[in-house]
């Protein structure tokens, strides 16, 4: 009975994170829209991989730091998110913000940030 309720209770806690990371960044990023290059065909959606990532890389946390000191939603190194237009450190920066340096990176790099996170949003997309 006790692993019935944990596996409930971890779904229930998958599907708010599926259902809170894209509303909030639909509520808060409102129109965030980025084209992407042509090398960029064949890619996901932005928007549904950067969704699929988030609970993956931080649980849905936008304050969480890693043991390497990545931090935020998109668990982005400090360079990574100086690299990307980013103030200080990602997990002190608001979500929308975490929301917007994340499309710029994927605009430029694609997936490849976020392989370590393939075992979440790879069979997804």
């Amino acid at each position: 009975m006790a692993s019935r309720a944990r596996k409930t209770s971890r779904s229930i806690r998958r599907g708010r994170a599926l259902l809170v990371a894209p509303l909030l960044a639909a509520t808060i990023g409102g129109g965030i829209a980025m084209s992407q290059p042509a090398s960029a065909a064949g890619r996901p959606d932005a928007h549904r991989f950067l969704s699929a990532v988030v609970p993956c890389e931080s649980g849905g946390n936008p304050r969480v730091v890693n043991e390497i000191g990545a931090g935020g939603l998109f668990q982005f190194l400090p360079s990574t998110w100086r690299g990307v237009g980013g103030q200080g450190l990602p997990q002190n920066a608001s979500v929308a913000e975490q929301w917007k340096r994340a499309h710029i990176l994927y605009a430029q790099q694609g997936t490849s940030p976020w392989y370590a996170s393939k075992s979440c949003w790879g069979p997804k997309l």
